[in-house]
């Protein structure tokens, strides 16, 4: 794999030796995570396959992005980010690189923002040299960038001939804009993979059909972020897609139940604003309540659309149309009593987010008592982060591990 890279070197402040700053502070993120809402946007050379640019925003160090054959350089990777952020560190990961010796590994990276588009703007941000085979090669900026995109340029490797590998790029720092949710998903998605999607948006919830062994989706908004439980005739599992710059289409990533190892071939574009159904399901009918469905046939029920403020147990306006088909599942079956169950991720500390799970509990359940429901039905128990549904080391395990269960006694 893999080619050198020559350029013209832009002046910049190498801020930091690789390994000698301290950790990013504890209130950034990564913000070049795909489940945070960052999206590739450009590519001047891509292996394709399992070394695609994506893989740069998965946060896992063994997957990554490579060039094509005896491609020559300088090579580019534009990356968005969801919101205008602040950007304080750099991080990139080289361990894993294929070939003897490292020498694959991209070595002289300059690193741009930009507040303008994908393709114009860019002002320096920092110039970096990697070492070979280490990763977490850390790099803190003297005087943090702002901006909405980034662009690293890629001006030589340590001395493969052939190929250019960089493994993973994390960018530490925090959003200063917030956008709130997007209206107007509901409608028709034409997969790239797996049959056309059918997608209803009512607030922050989502539900849904597509049109492959039965498939049927149910979860919820946060952000950029669609999180849903995807269940077909023989399997199940989570799917996190990010939206588009362009609002009508997403990048989709799946896994199945109980697996770290994600699928990046699950993008949507929107072809009608309709909602169409399927053999399994209809919007329009008593078939269109998963959570009812799901309760029925499997005794528990994971909601991702029941959204709370921040470190707060106080429901979100957008929380309302997923309480809702609560609700009507309840109604519909007097005879169900269910356990309320809040899950947090890793985020905080311990004590701090099992009393935070318990009063999301008790927030649903008196919202559901409210609208009519008898408090003798329901019962409630915070979990804090003490139940995860996958490891909580990553934006993507995180993202699914931040939910409601409801569970039919």
């Amino acid at each position: 794999m893999k080619a050198a890279a020559v350029a013209t070197a832009l002046v910049m402040l190498l801020c930091a030796a690789a390994g000698s700053a301290a950790p990013p502070p504890s209130t950034d993120i990564d913000l070049t995570a795909y489940a945070n809402g960052a999206l590739l946007e450009s590519s001047t050379s891509d292996y394709g396959g399992g070394w695609q640019a994506r893989w740069l925003t998965d946060e896992s160090p063994t997957s990554g992005w490579a060039t094509q054959k005896d491609a020559k350089g300088p090579f580019s990777i534009v990356i968005s980010l969801p919101e205008r952020s602040e950007i304080h560190a750099l991080e990139f990961d080289n361990a894993s690189v294929d070939g003897d010796g490292g020498t694959r590994g991209a070595k002289d990276i300059d690193v741009l923002v930009s507040d303008v588009s994908a393709t114009a703007g860019f002002a320096p941000l920092t110039s970096v040299a990697l070492k070979p085979g280490l990763d977490k090669q850390h790099f803190g900026l003297a005087k943090p960038g702002a901006g909405r995109w980034l662009k690293l340029v890629f001006r030589s490797n340590n001395g493969d001939p052939d190929y250019t590998e960089l493994m993973e790029f994390r960018a530490f720092g925090k959003p200063l804009t917030t956008t709130p949710l997007p209206a107007g998903l509901s409608g028709t998605y034409r997969s790239s993979t797996y049959g056309d999607f059918h997608l209803q948006q009512n607030g922050a919830q989502l539900s849904g059909c597509y049109e492959h062994n039965g498939g049927l989706v149910q979860g919820g908004l946060e952000a950029h972020l669609m999180r849903l439980t995807w269940q077909e005739h023989d399997r199940k599992g989570p799917a996190i897609m990010v939206l588009k710059r362009d609002g009508k289409s997403f990048e989709g990533w799946w896994a199945d139940e109980g697996s770290t190892a994600w699928n990046a071939n699950w993008d949507l574009k929107k072809i009608s604003d309709k909602v169409g159904a399927c053999p399994n399901w209809n919007p329009k009918d008593a078939s269109g309540n998963i959570m009812a469905s799901q309760l029925a046939a499997e005794g528990r029920v994971r909601i991702y659309g029941i959204n709370f403020d921040v470190d707060s147990d106080h429901l979100r306006p957008d929380a309302k149309p997923a309480l809702d088909e609560l609700l009507a599942a309840l109604k519909t079956n007097p005879a169900w009593t269910v356990s309320i169950e809040g899950h947090t991720d890793a985020t905080g500390g311990a004590a701090h987010n099992l009393d935070l799970s318990q009063r999301r509990a008790n927030a649903v359940k008196a919202a559901l008592v409210a609208a009519g429901i008898g408090a003798e039905r329901l019962t409630t128990q915070g979990f804090g982060q003490t139940v995860p549904l996958v490891p909580n080391d990553t934006a993507l395990g995180r993202a699914q591990n931040r939910r409601v269960e409801i569970v039919r006694k």
